[in-house]
């Protein structure tokens, strides 16, 4: 498997790390090429599923579905693409669901779209009363916290790290209504 992995990456650097399925315990049993990067050789993401999440993540479209024997825990993602592609993929998998935030609307500028998106979090956390420290929206507030200021520093690669952060956070609250 590691020498899959390793031509599948086409031995890029790894650009994010995360976990989306944090809820689940099984080594994975497929991995989930993503499709080609837009520039060079090599999956934009790889995505590492037990047998009951091998089909649960729609929006993630796979190139090819490769067996795997258990080298990763379900729900680990390998990221290849550029800090800029991995926020465009947040917005468009969680982010906008979640705050209604269109970053196209706001130019990709995304010390913007991320401040926009932390006011409404920050409503959301008040209009849920979540008040604990633990729960999923007061963690993901202050994480949403760390990826403005990277972004309004410049700093996209913490600020996509972040937002990585926040997906998993999103998968373990109920949905907005």
């Amino acid at each position: 498997m590691p020498h899959l992995i390793q031509q599948l990456s086409a031995d890029r650097a790894l650009g994010g790390l995360r976990n989306v399925l944090v809820g689940c315990s099984l080594q994975a049993a497929t991995l989930r090429e993503g499709p080609a990067r837009e520039s060079g050789p090599g999956a934009a993401w790889l995505v590492f599923l037990c047998p009951a999440h091998c089909e649960d993540l729609p929006a993630w479209p796979a190139a090819a579905t490769h067996p795997d024997n258990g080298s990763m825990p379900c729900g680990t993602v390998l990221d290849y693409r550029t800090a800029e592609q991995q926020l465009r993929s947040h917005a468009d998998l969680w982010l906008t669901t979640l705050t209604g935030v269109d970053p196209q609307a706001l130019g990709y500028i995304w010390s913007d779209v991320l401040d926009q998106a932390d006011r409404v979090l920050l409503t959301l956390v008040e209009e849920a009363g979540a008040d604990g420290e633990d729960s999923p929206l007061q963690i993901m507030l202050a994480v949403m916290g760390v990826a403005c200021r990277a972004a309004g520093e410049g700093d996209l690669e913490v600020a996509a790290a972040s937002l990585g952060h926040c997906e998993t956070l999103v998968a373990q609250r109920p949905a907005v209504t």
